[in-house]
């Protein structure tokens, strides 16, 4: 097939003739392409939604020892951080594969520091690898919604310590292959497989799994384990075979670049390098999408710049259309005049949580036996910023953990795995909020009203300060704060209770006010745990939890899962502490107590 087709230069002229200049440009579209066909067959098939059964149980021989492996893992981005910290730190041998390049990652890493910090924590970095895969730290975030038409005040944001550390991603993954490979496991090593694309897999629930692979020849191959991990992103088949072809409830569709010769300084058009741009609408929503920007500074004069919009999973969404929107309206965002492009950055980030309903069948599943998702797979990112890499790492230690006390106890048991997963309390109910981050069709709404609304949203943060604006776009935002916002608001805009009306539908109504019970059941339980964690701590205390979990393996499990949740729930707390400085008073140390998410 011809790539740069009558029909595409047609349809989608900006794009054509970007790419016809972008260093690997037809590698890069057969990607985009492939990865744009994937989510509209897989996602997009309406009521009678179609997956084919990739996970069956079935009887298999047993291989040979070299190749068999404690941990498979399918997708070879953010897993590589999970592989590396299950191989050096437990011990485990593990197999990663990816259909293209395991490590090739297609959109640059934005984080904070505290949050980085994880990697060093839990044993995967040194002090000095964690400087070395920082490329530039930005002295504030900017936070911006277009207010030409809008009916109120307009307000902004300026954020510290908010996604201010730029990531060099590819480092970061050659790091972790490098550790990946060094390591020999009882005389075998583990295995790095390029352009090995996933059939299927077997399950023995009783003895592992194996995981038939198709490498770039078209040989097939066939490998064991005892637990294969799902990382094969917004496409993977097992998620969509998992949640019966419905695995995300939004998606966030997007392209970028990554470019040097941006003009530098604070005048329009311009980039201040110690600046990062988090959120920013240079216009109101057309054709019932609100475009939203982003810029984060690199390394030397690099810049990624991104474009993207929020939709509901089941709505058209075209990588293609938005690429060709982003090269048409980029030059009225930045000053593209001396710009070079390195290279393009794209794809679906979704969103999907574990809320069910009384009338629902079951909640999101994330497992099998013996096999799990995770990752863009497993879509536990926060709605509002999509920023999967810092989910990942704010969760890795505790997935991690309790990944390797499963694998330890044999608790492989789809209903054992699927306890195992990122947090979604503060995710799950900012869900609703995104819901007003979708534009509708102009007969239905007025174009500006998505950048009222987030206005509104801006003036309500900005008035209950830094410490509140922080944990909120770092999914820690406590119950009592949350609640605080959602009654604040309406005092700002009391249009807000009609927009709610008309925005979020009786379940989706039904649903938030499940998940801001779950996050205050989380806070309610953080506080329990504090109480009672000097008595889990005593002798005996932490006998009866040996005595039981020892009986009970799934018993233990359960324990240290919910143990596992509260350490991540208080290091967040106490992050959020310690940025705001010493406290006074018996106001602040009631607030101290109460958990930040």
């Amino acid at each position: 097939m011809l790539i740069y087709s009558e029909k595409l230069t047609s349809r989608y002229p900006h794009l054509a003739a970007a790419f016809a200049t972008i260093p690997q440009g037809e590698p890069h579209l057969r990607r985009l392409q492939d990865l744009n066909n994937t989510w509209q067959n897989m996602l997009l098939s309406g009521s009678t939604r179609h997956y084919t059964e990739v996970v069956i149980t079935e009887d298999r021989p047993v291989l040979p020892a070299e190749d068999s492996f404690d941990i498979i893992y399918a997708g070879g981005g953010l897993n590589l951080l999970n592989a590396a910290i299950m191989s050096r730190r437990f011990g485990l041998r593990v197999l990663v594969f990816d259909r293209f390049t395991v490590g090739a990652v297609h959109r640059e890493w934005n984080i904070s520091r505290d949050e980085l910090r994880e990697l060093l924590e839990v044993g995967l970095l040194t002090p000095d690898e964690l400087e070395s895969v920082i490329q530039r730290e930005y002295r504030d975030g900017l936070v911006r919604f277009h207010p030409q038409h809008i009916q109120v005040p307009a307000a902004e944001l300026h954020l510290k310590g908010v996604l201010d550390v730029a990531v060099d991603a590819e480092k970061l993954t050659s790091l972790c292959i490098r550790k990946i490979q060094e390591l020999q496991l009882s005389g075998l090593p583990n295995i790095i497989l390029h352009s090995t694309t996933f059939v299927h897999c077997a399950v023995q629930p009783a003895s592992g799994v194996t995981v038939d692979v198709i490498d770039a020849s078209g040989q097939k191959h066939s490998f064991s384990a005892r637990l294969l991990i799902d990382g094969m992103g917004s496409t993977s088949p097992i998620a969509c075979q998992l949640n019966c072809g419905r695995p995300f409830s939004l998606v966030c569709p997007t392209v970028g670049t990554v470019a040097r010769g941006y003009k530098r300084g604070n005048a329009p058009g311009a980039i201040d390098p110690e600046v990062g741009e988090v959120l920013v609408t240079t216009e109101d929503a057309r054709n019932g999408r609100q475009l939203i920007w982003e810029a984060f500074p690199g390394t030397g004069d690099q810049v990624a710049i991104y474009l993207f919009h929020y939709a509901e999973a089941g709505t058209s969404v075209d990588l293609l259309e938005l690429f060709d929107r982003f090269f048409e309206q980029l030059p009225s965002y930045k000053d593209t005049s001396t710009v070079e492009i390195i290279k393009p950055v794209y794809g679906f980030i979704p969103a999907g949580y574990n809320i069910s309903l009384p009338w629902q069948k079951k909640p999101k599943v994330l497992a099998y036996d013996r096999v799990l998702s995770l990752g863009d797979a497993a879509a536990f990112q926060s709605p509002l910023t999509f920023c999967g890499f810092g989910s990942y790492v704010r969760n890795v230690r505790r997935i991690t953990t309790l990944l390797a006390l499963a694998l330890e106890t044999n608790c492989l048991r789809a209903g054992d795995l699927n306890l195992i997963r990122a947090s979604e309390s503060v995710p799950a109910v900012a869900r609703a909020f995104s819901k007003f981050m979708i534009a509708k069709p102009e007969y239905a709404e007025a174009p500006w009203q998505v950048n009222e609304t987030l206005n509104v949203f801006c003036r309500v943060l900005y008035d209950m300060g830094p410490r509140v604006t922080n944990a909120f776009f770092k999914d820690r935002i406590s119950w009592r704060d949350y609640t605080r916002l959602v009654l604040k608001t309406p005092g700002y805009y009391p249009k807000i209770y009609r927009l709610a009306f008309s925005t979020l539908s009786l379940a989706e109504g039904i649903g938030w006010v499940t998940a801001w019970l779950q996050l205050g059941r989380q806070s309610a339980g953080y506080l329990l745990y504090r109480t009672a964690k000097p008595l889990s701590r005593s002798s005996p205390g932490s006998l009866v939890i040996e005595t039981v979990s020892r009986a009970f393996p799934g018993m233990g499990l359960h324990i240290a899962v919910t143990g596992e949740a509260m350490k991540q729930v208080a290091r967040g707390a106490g992050k959020q502490v310690a940025r705001t400085g010493k406290r006074r008073g018996i106001a602040y140390w009631l607030a101290g107590l109460w958990p930040q998410g």
